[in-house]
């Protein structure tokens, strides 16, 4: 009998909250999984913020091989983060957990295409097999995104209900899925759980501890409701067959008291030049910009719109209306920039197509110039010094894919601080500033459960006594990939043999 695989990511939990939320019986479920499935705590070597991490799981592959960091990589020569697809991590990544014969995989609000383009809806269900290296491509659920965001300013009791409502949706989509597919691996992408803990960091810390300041306890039981109800499914299902479900957090949080944004601390230093603003700016990013992109219309997409290619290359020289915010950089001034929350990018000449610093000694000086500020830097309303750890890309990964990383990446960090999105860079952007509509940091730190049914796991879940152990991401790949390829090359009592 073959095993079946259940991959969830449930990034955002931590053993210490559901430590608190299991004591106020708010997961049932998931205590019944944690009690008799094998948990252990769980390592990543990639800067704890979403997208990059299902890169990881599905190829085993750290990002120096794949290019892959927070949900994009940078092409050399192009000032644009771009998605990367399936398509591309299975060229990249010898190991590609989905490129086994015959295999039907679902993914299930994945936070990556099948081809390149705008990211999948949230509660999408995609069925996908690779044949002859090609990967095909069934949409089984596509659904659309909720109306509003996370980050909205609005009404806290309503964001709550819509990601309730988001839930519910995902819990439906799970079901179809199983229902009306074949797929041995169902990969399942909690992302809502993660905006959770960061948006309501502090109402949950005070619902479990049985305080009542803003009145969302209700609302929160209810969200935590929906997703333990869907894990009761997934156990359900389980029952009597071949089964692996492996519930997979690379970080948790902590509550946020400052923010820090690494273009606001080039642009103090004079590293990041801004270009000045002007009246059809506003009305570029505040309006068409927004509404193109409700279009599920890209910056590739227009380049194919233009026929010449001076007018391909003023759109990425200047800016397009699908990425307004590098529109506002000046580029010709410019010597370093951060096109993700805790990368930075020196603009290298030879290698950007406006590039100002020299390769060699001038850009090596530079980033270490830019190191040594990082790590001295004093929050003045604090007197704290947030940032810990700044490490060369080299230092960090190999691989092919180093190229499209950033150059300096931030590791370690004062837990109480959350780093900004790069997109909030203007004349006015502070280094510091006080959490917007936040209140949860990531911090390193995950875990892992595996709950197994069947002959292929009974022998392993009887070695519990030597759990914990402490994996990372790409044992977990592997783990998957030896239950799909069957017993004949799985080993189960090395899986869980403690090192």
């Amino acid at each position: 009998m073959t095993t079946r695989v259940f991959l969830l990511g449930i990034g955002g939990l931590s053993l210490d909250v559901l430590d608190a939320l299991i004591h106020n019986g708010w997961l049932p479920n998931l205590e019944f999984l944690l009690s008799r499935g094998a948990v252990g705590p769980l390592t990543s070597d990639i800067p704890p913020y979403a997208a990059s991490e299902w890169a990881t799981l599905l190829t085993g592959e750290t990002p120096g091989t794949t290019g892959f960091l927070e949900g994009c990589r940078k092409g050399a020569g192009s000032y644009f983060p771009e998605v990367v697809s399936l398509a591309a991590l299975a060229r990249r990544s010898p190991r590609f957990l989905l490129a086994r014969p015959s295999l039907e995989t679902a993914l299930v609000g994945v936070p990556i295409p099948a081809e390149p383009g705008p990211l999948p809806p949230r509660e999408s269900v995609h069925l996908l097999e690779v044949k002859d290296g090609e990967i095909s491509v069934r949409p089984l659920a596509p659904a659309s995104d909720p109306v509003g965001t996370m980050e909205d300013d609005g009404d806290p009791a309503l964001i709550l209900e819509e990601t309730i409502r988001h839930m519910v949706a995902l819990s439906i989509s799970i079901s179809r899925t199983l229902k009306e597919s074949r797929a041995r691996l169902v990969a399942i992408h909690f992302g809502v759980l993660d905006r959770i803990f960061s948006r309501f960091n502090r109402d949950l810390e005070s619902a479990l501890l049985g305080r009542k300041e803003r009145g969302l306890e209700e609302l929160l039981r209810q969200f935590f409701r929906a997703f333990d109800d869907s894990l009761g499914g997934l156990q359900e299902i389980s029952r009597g067959t071949e089964t692996l479900i492996a519930l997979v957090s690379p970080h948790g949080f902590v509550p946020a008291a400052r923010v820090l944004n690494l273009n606001g601390f080039l642009l103090s230093r004079g590293d990041l030049s801004l270009r000045p603003s002007t009246g059809g700016d506003h009305l570029l990013r505040g309006m068409a910009a927004p509404l193109l992109r409700s279009m599920g219309i890209d910056r590739r997409h227009l380049k194919q719109i233009l026929p010449r290619p001076a007018l391909q290359e003023a759109v990425d020289r200047s800016g397009s209306l699908l990425s307004s915010e590098i529109g506002q950089f000046d580029w010709g001034r410019t010597r370093a920039f951060a096109l993700s929350r805790t990368g930075i990018t020196l603009n290298i000449r030879g290698v950007e197509s406006q590039g100002r610093v020299n390769p060699g000694p001038q850009s090596r000086a530079l980033g270490e110039e830019i190191r040594e500020a990082l790590l001295s830097l004093v929050d003045p309303a604090t007197g704290r010094s947030p940032v810990g750890e700044v490490r060369w890309r080299e230092d960090l990964y190999e691989g092919p894919g180093l190229p499209e990383l950033p150059h300096l990446v931030v590791r370690g960090w004062d837990p109480g601080y959350l780093f900004d999105d790069w997109r909030h860079a203007g004349s006015d952007c502070p280094v510091f500033s006080d959490p917007r509509g936040r209140t949860g940091a990531p911090r390193e730190g995950g875990f892992y459960c595996l709950f197994g049914a069947g002959s292929f796991f009974e022998k392993a879940l009887k070695r519990r006594l030597h759990l914990p152990r402490t994996r990372s991401l790409a044992e977990m790949t592997a783990l998957v990939g030896h239950a799909l390829d069957g017993e004949q090359t799985a080993d189960p009592e090395s899986l869980f043999t403690p090192r």
